[in-house]
């Protein structure tokens, strides 16, 4: 069964045009401030001209850019231009331990380097201990991609191999500025766009449900987005990320959560094909487990 994101939904979103119809909606949270909701509407809806946003509940109240909190209710969008809901591709992922797995040396060296630059989680800033590494032990933490490495080709199609620095030999969505050293738990959280980072919002963490890490006025560690640093994170590709969350969490009913507590010795296969966006989902769990096999024996990545 996969999750359902709108349900208990306390913000509710309709346009000015067609007020009868909701187009989507989101949670409140100690980290879901104005500024993070208007940013979010402008990945939400197509504009031509800027949007204007006003909570109707208790009056018509217009929404301004600030730190405060978002308040339940719903929300009314014009424009004096045309608006309309973005058609913007969303792109499944899942949270395949496998996808981080590699049989080549060469993709070894993404982990290694953004341990090496992070040396903490950098979303809950909880440190990485000074054995941990002298031991190669790195039991709670995972190094995460931010574009997952199962859509290289979608990767190469937004240029992003273009803005990171890499040996060539790694293919560049293994570059450690597509990558972040996360705590286990968070991992998942990011990689299913539960939670995400606004780098145009000075690298707010924004959670789209409940805020249960208590991340509420954390920014992304300075740590990787340090400009001096050759493996500083890229923030085009930071704000992709954001953009997905908003899409997988905000439009129409949302996207499915994909389950991923399969137990030990179930039909994984069976599981992922009785589930949702069967299809999807297999093509990405075959491209992660068997892209770096690929590599390894110097072959073409799937694409």
């Amino acid at each position: 069964m996969a999750a359902n994101r709108s349900l208990g939904r306390d913000i509710v979103i309709y346009l000015a045009t067609d007020p009868a119809v909701s187009i989507g909606g989101g949670f409140t949270n100690p980290t879901f401030t104005k500024t993070t909701f208007l940013d979010s509407l402008d990945v939400l809806i197509r504009h031509d001209l800027p949007l204007r946003v006003y909570r109707v509940n208790d009056g018509r109240v217009q929404i301004q850019r600030t730190q405060d909190l978002v308040l339940p209710g719903e929300y009314e969008i014009e424009s004096d231009g045309q608006i309309e809901v973005t058609d913007a591709p969303y792109y499944k992922r899942t949270t395949s331990a496998m996808s981080s797995l590699s049989a080549s040396g060469r993709v070894r060296s993404f982990p290694a380097a953004v341990r090496d630059r992070d040396r903490r989680c950098v979303i809950t800033g909880i440190p990485v201990s000074q054995r941990e590494p002298l031991l190669r032990r790195w039991t709670i933490y995972d190094a995460a991609y931010i574009f997952p490495v199962a859509l290289e080709s979608i990767f190469h199609n937004y240029n992003f191999g273009e803005l990171v620095v890499l040996d060539e030999r790694d293919g560049s969505v293994n570059s450690p500025q597509n990558g972040l050293l996360l705590r286990k738990d968070v991992h998942g959280l990011f990689d299913q766009y539960e939670i995400s980072i606004n780098p145009n919002d000075d690298y707010r963490i924004i959670c789209f449900f409940d805020d249960i890490l208590g991340l509420a006025g954390r920014q992304l560690d300075p740590i990787c987005r340090d400009i001096n640093h050759p493996h500083h994170i890229n923030d085009s590709i930071l704000f992709w990320h954001f953009q997905q969350a908003v899409l997988a969490n905000m439009r129409g009913a949302g996207e499915p959560i994909f389950d991923e507590d399969i137990p030990p010795g179930s039909d994984t296969m069976d599981a992922i094909l009785s589930g949702p966006a069967p299809a999807e989902r297999m093509e990405f769990e075959l491209s992660g487990r068997l892209g770096d096999v690929m590599r390894a024996q110097g072959s073409v990545l799937i694409k």
